[in-house]
């Protein structure tokens, strides 16, 4: 596979552990809270039918909230992408594009960091705004459709 195949530096694996260090909590924050959103009613009456709590939990619960547990992941997804100063210290700062998971990598947050200060002229300074726009941007837009998911998987589970 072209994913793991050449020279392991480990400062591109090392940057994505760090990163997902950083992004556990808010993915456990949201995993729970879409996963208590289920109505306890959803449980108890698999349970009532012979369900054991595994089947209960796999068969009732994480269907039911399915759409939540995506948008959990995708909120995590958008914080990480952001994630400036510790994924730059790692990451290996090679603006090539690699197919290989272990090369070195850069990130747009890396590239706003490491070049601004040395940015010369308008256009420079211009484009590494864009970046740090469009940065913006795919984080908003990450984090909306996260937000649209787990709201309405909450709202699945509210009595009306």
């Amino acid at each position: 596979m072209p994913f793991f195949q050449g020279p392991f530096y480990g400062v591109s694996v090392l940057a994505r552990f760090c990163s997902g260090d950083h992004d556990y909590p808010v993915h456990h924050f949201h995993l729970a809270e879409v996963l208590l959103a289920v109505p306890g009613d959803q449980r108890e009456a698999a349970m009532a039918l012979g369900a054991t709590k595994w089947e209960a939990t796999w068969d009732i619960v994480v269907p039911f909230a399915r759409k939540g547990i995506i948008g959990s992941i995708f909120l995590a997804l958008a914080r990480s992408l952001g994630e400036t100063m510790a994924v730059t210290m790692v990451i290996g700062n090679d603006p090539k594009i690699h197919a290989s998971l272990f090369a070195p990598g850069y990130s747009i947050a890396s590239v706003i960091a490491n070049e601004f200060t040395e940015a010369t002229g308008d256009l420079y300074v211009n484009a590494l705004i864009e970046l740090g726009l469009v940065l913006f941007a795919l984080t908003f837009l990450i984090n909306g459709l996260a937000r649209l998911l787990i709201l309405s998987t909450t709202r699945k589970g509210v009595p009306e």
